[in-house]
This record gives structure tokens, sequence and C-alpha cells, in this order.
């Protein structure tokens, strides 16, 4: 009698820890996907030029810029964006990306242009951006349903500039100017 119960006991026992070692897999592969697909984020700038964020093993995940085929990468590791309705200036990790790109050509402005020079604000990082934006935003702000604290702040919107076409973009969500502090 007692082997039996030992035998039935051994059994129940090898079920529950291969059900709990399913469970975990099952998890595992649930979470990992999500994960995997997490770096599939992409937004559609006013000019037509994507962000689009892939998988880095360095960083968590990198945001490039790509023309408006959504095809040719233009620049990568993009850490900050000022952007309207024919330009993007990008700041990048990747020193080779950095500069100034044009929608209606879909490539690079090169630095002696007199275009590079006319633009003006939108190629200096320094000075605040006079495009969609009056603060350089990093693409990962931009995502459509993106919620505070990951929202460009609200009194960055370039409301009053009236050279920019697409003024949908200013419905997209945004966040307050500072973090409230509570005491």
């Amino acid at each position: 009698m007692i082997s039996k119960m030992r035998l039935f006991s051994g059994t129940l026992l090898r079920y529950v820890i291969l059900s709990l070692a399913g469970l975990f897999m099952a998890w595992a592969m649930v979470a990992g996907m999500r994960w995997a697909t997490s770096f599939q984020d992409s937004v559609t700038l006013p000019n037509g030029m994507v962000f689009e964020r892939a998988f880095n093993w360095n960083r968590y995940g990198r945001w490039d810029l790509f023309g408006l085929d959504s095809r040719r990468r233009l620049a990568r590791d993009v850490e900050f964006a000022c952007f309207n309705d024919r330009y993007v200036s990008v700041q990048s990790y990747d020193r080779a990306s950095i500069g100034l790109y044009d929608a209606e050509t879909d490539s690079k402005v090169p630095v002696d242009d007199s275009v590079a020079t006319d633009v003006g604000v939108l190629s200096k990082p320094s000075i605040s951006c006079e495009g969609y934006y009056t603060g350089w935003v990093g693409p990962g702000l931009l995502i459509d349903g993106g919620r505070y604290p990951f929202l460009p702040p609200c009194v960055w919107r370039n409301i009053d500039n009236d050279t920019l076409r697409n003024r949908a973009w200013f419905e997209r969500p945004c966040g307050p100017a500072e973090r409230s502090q509570g005491g």
C-alpha cells in the first residue's frame, strides 16, 4: 500500500513540475514575441518621411529615418529630430547620419548647399527648433498612442507657425510641460 502511495505522489509531483515548466515556457514565448514585436514601431512625419524603430544588440532599439518609400534608409540611430513640411534635421549617434534631409529629393542636403543655410534654425541643434515643435524631439516621443511621460510637451507644439500645412499634427497627444512635484 505504501509503495502505491509513493508511486502516485511521485507521479503527481512529476506532472505538477512538468506543468509548471510548460507554463513558464509558454509565458517566455509570449513575452519574447511581445518584446520582439515592440521593435516594429514607426512614425510617418507630415512631410512623408518615416521614423522606424529597428532592433540593435548594442542598444534597446534604434530609430532610423527612411525616405518617402519607407525602404531607403537615410539616417541611422537617430537621437533627436526637428522637422517641418519639407525637411528633417537629425542628430544621431552615427556621425555620418547627422544633417538635414529633404523630403522632396528624398536625400541628404549637402552642407555647402545654400538650402541648408536658408532653412536656418532646423539645422542648428543648439538653438530651438522652428518646425512642428519648438524643441528637438526623440522619435520615440512621436509614436501613435504614446502615453505620458513618453510624449513631447504640449508647450513645444509650434501652433503659431502659419507656414506649417499639416495642422492635424497638432492634435496628436502631448504631455505636460513639467512633471509636478508632489509633497
